[in-house]
């Protein structure tokens, strides 16, 4: 399999992983052997975080026993030093160890997120202080902002960063990416398949390692199916042909006006509208975790507050993709209202 070292923590990682995301729509036999078949294929890179529900859980099951050959990541979305303590303890008792290889502050996505946890009492404290007791052994961080990104970068705090790559969100390449390269920073590609929207997975995978500047890509797998596959695509000829190429311009056609990448640089809403919660609700949330009582809950928070728009394009102006927000937001919710009564994956 291929190799590299993982930035300057010194890792020698295969550059396919795996990520913790849908495992938790299916039963924890079928998400055990999905998670070993990965081990036994050779990938050592498993990715998860304390967001995803029963995902570390079942992730420390199926690893326990091989734990000094893989490399465990997980995350923690609490800014505060005190939140951020709590939640690696459960973390390390999901995952059956004493010590996790990559700890990541989850989703830094805004300034004052950034200010937050760097300031007195921010999570940067709790994250310090359990690499020196040897609970963590790599401080990083995960973003879905490329430009704030840069800055996450050049602190100089981190040594790996995880953001959102594929060829319907290409900015990554423009700056990023190379600049983790210079500063051997890390690169984890999330979302290489964006978020299940896209036309077929193999290209979509293909089209991420194309790039020199990734280190790591970790597709969300379902079934050992889905992970033999992308093994085979990692491990074949990975050169686009014509017809990829011509699909990868379909997708461009089809989604370009409609896909929402979660930026989230249409916020803040006048009305607090979850604008990107919604829109992105059908094919990347739902695709990628199923239903449960919780997002319908949730969903029917977002749609309350959804029916207060006052369409004062606000949004739209800022969105950098130019997205016809005010169009989209009561389309997104009329098909979300009929998958959420009957509980059907789009």
């Amino acid at each position: 399999m291929k190799e590299k070292i993982f930035g300057r923590t010194g890792l020698k990682i295969k550059t396919l992983g795996f990520g913790g995301i849908p495992i938790q729509r299916i039963s924890e036999e079928e998400s055990i052997q999905v998670v070993r078949r990965c081990y036994e294929l050779g990938m050592n890179y498993f990715d998860t975080a304390r967001a995803y529900s029963v995902s570390e859980e079942r992730i420390g099951k199926a690893l326990e026993d091989v734990r000094d050959e893989v490399i465990l990541a997980t995350k923690s979305g609490k800014r505060t030093a005190e939140e951020v303590e709590k939640e690696l303890e459960t973390s390390l008792k999901n995952l059956r160890t004493d010590y996790i290889d990559v700890y990541q502050l989850h989703n830094v996505t805004y300034q004052e997120q950034w200010d937050q946890v760097r300031g007195p009492g921010g999570a940067m404290e709790a994250m310090n202080k359990a690499k020196e007791e040897g609970k963590i052994r790599h401080i990083s961080v995960t973003s879905h902002n490329p430009d704030l990104a840069l800055d996450l970068v050049r602190s100089g705090l981190f040594e790996t960063l995880m953001i959102p790559y594929n060829y319907l969100t290409p900015k990554p390449a423009e700056k990023l990416l190379p600049l983790c390269q210079e500063l051997n920073v890390g690169t984890i590609i999330m979302k290489p398949f964006g978020g299940g929207a896209f036309s077929n997975a193999n290209t979509a995978l293909k089209y991420v390692f194309n790039n020199p500047d990734t280190d790591l890509v970790i597709p969300g797998v379902l079934s050992i199916d889905e992970v033999e596959e992308n093994f085979d695509v990692w491990n074949g000829d990975l050169s686009l042909t014509s017809e990829e190429l011509e699909l990868i311009e379909y997708d461009k056609k089809e989604l370009g006006s409609q896909f929402c990448r979660g930026c989230n640089y249409c916020q803040p809403c006048p009305q607090d509208i979850p604008i990107s919660y919604i829109l992105r609700a059908e094919k990347q949330m739902l695709r990628r975790m199923g239903w449960s009582d919780s997002r319908v809950e949730g969903l029917k928070k977002a749609f309350e507050k959804a029916e207060t728009c006052i369409e004062c394009g606000s949004c739209e102006s800022r969105c950098p993709y130019e997205l016809p927000v005010i169009k989209l937001l009561p389309e997104a919710m009329a098909s979300l209202k009929v998958h959420m009564e009957n509980r059907t994956i789009p």
